[in-house]
């Protein structure tokens, strides 16, 4: 009785363990579907336009069935918030991570030009970054969400100027809000101009025009 107790035991656990193992391959699955589901779109959207990229178009681009899409995202819309909201939170997150780092003030500065003019995040999303804001033109309902989305971005970019500020023990030359209001139409602007004109300005110079908006440039040489 005990014995055949024991390899009830035992069939039983490793049911479970196949099981656990199963649907964290699913999980596994759905991350990777979703992820080339993005991208795809995120191709799709700065080639196009939003008009120019159906939901057929970025499900076949991706690999996937059009159900594929709808069981990851309710609509086009949905990927294309989520697009900006990945992005924004990727800058701000390297942003913070600069803040954190123990160094002098010089030092600080001369990270974030260097980190900021090394990736080309700012300048890959120049074309999709100014098809949001047609978007939310066109559309009262996405401009709805856009808004709330973009408040959300400026009112977080504002803290970390502060912070920046408050490191450097500088006083900022305007209101926080203003400034990241500022960064971020540089940061399209010239994004944009650099995508339309095909390498034209020079990679940091959007790191370069913020610095001097925030009146940072020559921080370097006071160490």
């Amino acid at each position: 009785m005990v014995f055949e107790l024991q390899i009830v035991f035992v069939r039983y656990a490793k049911s479970v363990a196949k099981a656990i193992r199963k649907r964290l391959t699913r999980q596994e699955s759905r991350l990777e579907t979703r992820t080339r589901l993005l991208d795809s779109a995120a191709q799709l959207f700065a080639r196009g336009g939003y008009e120019g990229a159906s939901v057929d178009l970025i499900a076949e681009n991706a690999g996937y069935s059009k159900g594929a899409f709808y069981s990851n995202f309710e609509s086009k819309e949905a990927i294309f918030l989520e697009l900006l909201d990945i992005h924004k939170r990727r800058e701000i997150e390297a942003l913070s991570q600069l803040l954190a780092r123990d160094v002098s003030g010089a030092e600080l500065v001369s990270l974030i030009r260097n980190t900021q003019s090394e990736g080309a995040s700012d300048f890959d999303f120049g074309l999709l970054s100014a098809e949001f804001q047609l978007q939310a033109c066109r559309d009262k309902t996405f401009a709805k969400i856009y808004g709330k989305l973009h408040r959300t971005h400026i009112e977080t970019m504002a803290g970390l100027v502060t912070n920046l500020f408050a490191r450097l023990e500088r006083v900022p030359p305007s209101d926080p809000k203003n400034l990241a209001e500022i960064i971020m139409g540089l940061t399209t602007g010239l994004s944009l101009q650099r995508t339309s004109m095909q390498g034209s300005p020079r990679r940091g110079l959007v790191t370069e025009a913020i610095l001097l908006v925030l009146r940072l440039d020559l921080i370097e040489g006071d160490q």
